[in-house]
């Protein structure tokens, strides 16, 4: 016996809105500031009105609940073209969980739903039923297995800063370095984040500078803004004329440097050695990764094929000889 709910009842209607609670944000499923129309939303409805109706609940006599839609209803308020558009009205008594779900079927439709407004939805729809009704019931529209520890891995973003939450849901944050960012305190977390901000790290950077600020904080029992705020890292941060990749590979390196002191000390040993040697410019001596070996690589470019082929009888000569 097939038990999933029944399809929504829908009217349309010509709705003002004048008569749309826009303060009401029961069913919205993106942080706060993530609410506002963008450009070109605006420039859109702008030319061609709201092409896609957005679904409004009633509620009591006149006025009209968001279930979907907010930023286009609000691109239309703000073009002052109309102060009215069609909508899909659902009836007052539609549950909220219902409404709730067909905020999460319009938002999977646009094809790439957040992580944070995951969180959120699961937030508000367990108001409503509990961990293994959701989990059962909206995981499996996630692409996720309908086990419990999914939605406490979702909520678990809820606990960051609104700013921290918004850069989740703009991709600027990985969801997984923001789960490690929660285990630190409130200044560390933001001293931390400001600089991933700042320098605008790759998902790698990011889990790399989490990583190792935690170890050293961990290591020298300070903290992670008292490190981020030594003089060496501020030296690397603050002029303006050095740009963003140069900073942020002089600050890897820098951390590298402090995380494993004695592959340092073995670096400029090496450099030291290698400038004995007054090799040409255009020849490079490197070692084995993180010194593993004894050996060495020395690189000698040649323009072409043919360049290669005039020295190399020269070569092969020294090579026999050694």
């Amino acid at each position: 016996m097939d038990t999933s709910p029944m399809p929504p009842t829908f009217r349309s209607s010509l709705v003002n809105l004048r008569h749309i609670n826009f303060q009401d944000f029961s069913n919205s499923l993106t942080p706060e500031k993530a609410q506002e129309p963008s450009n070109a939303l605006l420039e859109s409805v702008a030319r061609s009105g709201i092409l896609h109706p957005p679904i409004l609940r009633e509620q009591g006599l006149t006025m009209l609940e968001i279930v979907t839609g907010r930023r286009r209803l609000l691109a239309a308020q703000q073009t002052m073209h109309s102060i009215s558009a069609i909508c899909l009205l659902l009836p007052a008594d539609t549950l909220p969980v219902e409404a709730l779900a067909i905020n999460l079927e319009d938002t999977l439709l646009r094809g790439d739903i957040t992580v944070v407004e995951q969180a959120i939805f699961f937030r508000k729809i367990l108001v409503y039923m509990n961990e293994k009704e959701a989990s059962h019931r909206f995981l499996p529209l996630l692409g996720l297995e309908p086990h419990r520890h999914h939605l406490h891995t979702l909520l678990q973003l809820l606990g960051l800063e609104e700013h921290l939450m918004g850069a989740v849901h703009e991709g600027q944050l990985h969801d997984g370095v923001a789960r490690e960012l929660l285990a630190l305190n409130f200044t560390d977390r933001l001293s931390l984040y400001e600089v991933m901000e700042i320098l605008c790290l790759s998902v790698s950077n990011q889990k790399k500078i989490t990583a190792t600020c935690r170890e050293l904080a961990a290591r020298h029992n300070t903290s992670v803004m008292a490190l981020l705020c030594q003089p060496e890292v501020r030296q690397i941060l603050d002029p303006q004329e050095t740009n963003i990749p140069q900073k942020t590979a002089r600050l890897m390196q820098w951390l590298t440097e402090q995380r494993f002191p004695s592959l340092a000390a073995a670096e400029l040993e090496f450099r030291a050695f290698a400038n004995t040697l007054k090799l040409p410019k255009a020849l490079t001596l490197s070692h084995s990764p993180s010194f593993e070996q004894d050996q060495v690589h020395l690189s000698i470019p040649f323009a072409n094929r043919q360049e290669l082929c005039k020295v190399w009888p020269l070569i092969a000569n020294v090579l026999k000889l050694s």
